[in-house]
């Protein structure tokens, strides 16, 4: 990409138009500009290939497993012993797959009304800290943005719930928040759980009115899931 950007750069900023200032520079400095201009891309594509590797190594990021349900719970355990009390799972690969579909990923957090109506937060940069804002602040007396399009049905049919406390009726809390993790990946699931601790700490929490769910979107062996599988329920659905 970032070289097709630079190919781009050079041939319609410099053989195209050939700006005025660039005209001013002699041939042989332009030959060198040149010659740099593509040291610096290959540099820049290297650099964000080491870079990507380096990130997945940091938050130890893993490729996704088959994993059981025991294997989830001990993997929320070591965030903390409550929160296996929310956990969910996916009743089958085609749940998560369809959800997939939708853009929900792992490491994410949802909020929903008691009407059952996802909240919309006003994160469009995928900024943990501004949901982790956001959870704490709650207020039963405030109206927010909802989308109507995205309903909590669509999530509770597809959800298998494995905790104790877990709560599929959004009517009887003010708000609903939904962390999604996966045990694969690593580190990105922290800010899901301080969102989640940010939540518990707000004023409706403190009057019982704050539901928590924990949802697990790795893939699980009573799936008995494969490619193929996921493939076929996907089409029959």
């Amino acid at each position: 990409m970032i070289r097709g950007i630079v190919y781009q750069l050079y041939h319609e900023g410099i053989r195209r138009k050939k700006p005025s200032f660039f005209r001013r520079i002699p041939l042989q400095k332009q030959k060198e500009m040149k010659k740099k201009l593509y040291i610096l891309s290959a540099v820049l594509i290297i650099g964000l290939a080491a870079c990507k590797s380096a990130i997945i190594r940091q938050y130890a990021v893993k490729e996704p497993q088959v994993e059981t349900i025991e294997s989830v719970r001990e993997a929320l355990i070591r965030y903390s012993p409550v929160y296996t009390e929310y956990l969910c799972v996916f009743r089958d690969s085609a749940a998560l797959v369809d959800w997939f579909k939708n853009k929900n990923l792992p490491g994410r957090s949802q909020f929903y009304n008691s009407a059952g109506y996802r909240i919309i937060t006003q994160d469009s940069t995928f900024c943990s800290g501004i949901e982790t804002d956001f959870a704490g602040k709650l207020k039963i007396s405030q109206a927010y943005r909802i989308d109507s399009l995205t309903t909590f049905e669509k999530l509770r049919k597809n959800l298998l719930p494995l905790g104790e406390n877990v709560d599929l009726d959004p009517s009887k809390y003010a708000f609903t928040c939904v962390i999604f993790w996966a045990k694969f990946m690593g580190k990105i699931n922290s800010p899901g759980i301080q969102i989640a601790n940010s939540a518990m700490q707000s004023e409706p929490a403190k009057i019982g009115r704050v539901n928590i769910l924990f949802v697990n979107m790795d893939i699980l062996d009573f799936w008995n899931a494969s490619g193929n599988m996921i493939k076929t329920e996907t089409r029959a659905r």
